[in-house]
């Protein structure tokens, strides 16, 4: 689409963005006493009814949010496809759920989401039928192969792959038929961070290359088949030398190394990811703006869960902070 399609949207997105929660909001949030303040600072950036009283009420209101904002967006956006991107990892999500509960003979205990392109009911209805024709063909060709996986192995590990592969495949093919270079840019960074830190837990694990090689999700801008080798410090820094992801390859040879943890992998992955995203703050017209704003809600609804987790959990103030990412504002 033109840059002139977006002009409402984008217009729209940066009167949102000022209600998103940066660094010092959110360490506002962990420092409050009273959840009723908590609730108030959400409720001033356009949360609705929120309730962190305990985990199960905080992914009540974490999936409602993240619903809330898909409709609005969708509302106006001028190409529906671009939300269509980030509600797809939930389908694939409801699919793997919807697959084990079936193979252990039981029902999914809530663990369905609503967030996806596809009513959770109406997914739930072909899995329990075998029949996925209402589903998309990637999807439903996953659907087929990762239930035929399960079968055999009886293994879900192996049902989850294929069904990540699958999804990332989806994601991108959906990227790209949009038009948007930066929505394309940003799964192919997603598909590397996926990559980078699969590899990096396999070879803490001690796990042989073939795990590297079956778990491995093609599209990325880092080929993946470089992973499948004898993973050293000095490699995995080589291997992202020229990506986004390269400070969190260095982290991650420091995790091979012994002298990081698993974790600061994660958060370094994750603020790269974050970085490329910045890069949509300085585009005037355009769809970057919009598919940045998705993917920082997605992020704070993440951070979100870290601050109100962790208070639940009763951590301490200065534990839950270490944890939170880089924000968008």
């Amino acid at each position: 689409m033109e840059d002139l399609d977006y002009l409402f949207s984008t217009a729209r997105i940066r009167t949102m963005e000022g209600k998103l929660l940066n660094r010092q909001k959110l360490e506002e949030l962990i420092n409050t006493e009273k959840p009723e303040d908590a609730i108030h600072r959400l409720e001033e950036c356009g949360w609705e009814d929120p309730d962190f009283s305990d985990h199960e009420a905080m992914d009540r209101s974490l999936s409602r949010e993240r619903r809330r904002v898909y409709k609005e967006i969708e509302a106006f956006a001028p190409d529906k496809s671009m939300v269509r991107v980030f509600r797809l990892k939930y389908d694939y999500h409801n699919l793997k759920v919807l697959l084990k509960a079936g193979a252990l003979g039981r029902g999914p205990d809530g663990m369905l989401s609503e967030c996806g392109s596809v009513p959770a009911a109406k997914m739930e209805a072909a899995v329990a039928e075998d029949n996925y024709s209402a589903l998309s063909p990637a999807m439903r060709n996953a659907a087929v192969e990762a239930s035929e996986i399960l079968n055999r192995t009886g293994d879900p590990q192996f049902s989850d792959i294929a069904l990540d592969r699958a999804c990332f495949a989806e994601m991108l093919q959906l990227a790209k038929a949009s038009g948007s270079e930066f929505l394309t840019g940003y799964v192919r960074l997603c598909i590397d961070s996926v990559n980078l830190n699969t590899a990096v837990r396999l070879k803490k694990r001690g796990l042989p290359y073939e795990y590297m090689r079956q778990a491995a999700i093609a599209g990325g801008s880092v080929d993946s088949s470089r992973l499948v080798t004898e993973l050293t410090p000095d490699a995995v820094e080589t291997v992202f030398a020229k990506s986004a992801l390269l400070p969190a390859a260095q982290v991650a040879a420091e995790v091979l190394r012994g002298s990081e943890r698993l974790s600061a992998l994660d958060m370094a992955s994750d603020n790269a990811v974050m970085g490329y995203l910045h890069n949509a703050k300085y585009v005037g017209l355009g769809e970057q703006p919009l598919v940045a704003y998705i993917a920082a809600k997605e992020a704070e609804l993440v951070a979100l869960r870290i601050v109100f987790g962790g208070k639940l959990s009763g951590l301490d103030p200065k534990d839950i902070k270490e944890r939170l990412r880089d924000t968008y504002v």
